[in-house]
């Protein structure tokens, strides 16, 4: 089989986000394929887990046939299948949608004082501030309550995504201590990504996680980088070349699928 050529858009607002040739570019965000496209369907994607770590070391997505939820931490990928259960897994795997970067925090602070979602999100929008750049979020500590969920692999023909959502396994962790990673995206990259905040989960002991839908931290490190320089994968592909990557109520569908 023929590997489709993909099409790139990079997006720069700083001369230097390319990096020092040889070196990686950190803050810097590379993603394959879009929001919209995974929400109708386009679930088989070209682009090998080995290939998305030659651009990020931390990050988060999915893999082809929607095949569970994806972190990156650390430089090591792993699957929460629909158990919830987390397992390292080949570099050879694909992956329809995924979002990386080089991690470099550029600010930090102990947060010593519970919070549920809402305040936490508030004091990341305070530590980032230019709420028109897209943000990197790592969480680490002792958390009151983490909700997760993961979805099954699907098989074809496959079904739309709010379709799948309303199947997905869910999970309640309490009292677990972890790390939770993510983006913040700009409203504006609604479709592209997913406005607002996406985040996953990984337990301490790295077994359990999943995409995170609600919690309540208690204590830990908080560290935030803004991001301005932005490079989108696109495939070539029949199926995303169909998929109505502009649907009507786009914003309330992404919300649904995400459990926001």
């Amino acid at each position: 089989m023929v590997k489709q050529p993909v099409a790139d858009i990079d997006l720069r607002s700083s001369a230097l986000g390319g990096g020092v040739v040889g070196k990686p570019a950190v803050n810097r965000l590379y993603q394959t394929s879009t929001m919209a496209a995974l929400l109708d369907a386009v679930y088989d994607g070209e682009t090998t887990l080995d290939e998305l770590l030659q651009h990020g070391n931390f990050g988060l997505g999915t893999f082809n046939s929607l095949d569970g939820e994806m972190i990156v931490t650390d430089g090591v990928v792993r699957q929460f299948r629909a158990e919830g259960l987390a397992a390292e897994v080949p570099g050879s795997l694909k992956t329809p949608f995924a979002c990386v970067t080089y991690f470099e925090p550029e600010k930090n602070v102990m947060v010593d004082t519970p919070k549920d979602k809402e305040s936490f999100e508030e004091l990341v929008d305070q530590l980032l501030g230019n709420p028109n750049l897209f943000g990197a979020v790592r969480f680490t500590g002792l958390f009151e309550r983490v909700d997760t969920r993961t979805v099954f692999c699907q098989c074809k023909p496959y079904p739309h995504m709010l379709e799948v959502v309303k199947k997905q396994p869910t999970f309640t962790m309490e009292s677990v201590s972890g790390t939770m990673i993510g983006f913040r995206t700009p409203v504006y990259m609604q479709g592209v990504n997913v406005a607002g905040y996406h985040l996953h989960f990984l337990s301490e002991d790295h077994k359990r996680g999943g995409h995170v839908t609600e919690y309540k931290i208690i204590k830990g490190m908080l560290e935030v980088a803004s991001i301005s320089d932005l490079q989108v994968q696109l495939p070539r592909t029949r199926q995303f070349a169909q998929a109505n990557l502009n649907p009507e109520s786009l914003s309330e569908a992404i919300r649904i699928a995400e459990g926001g």
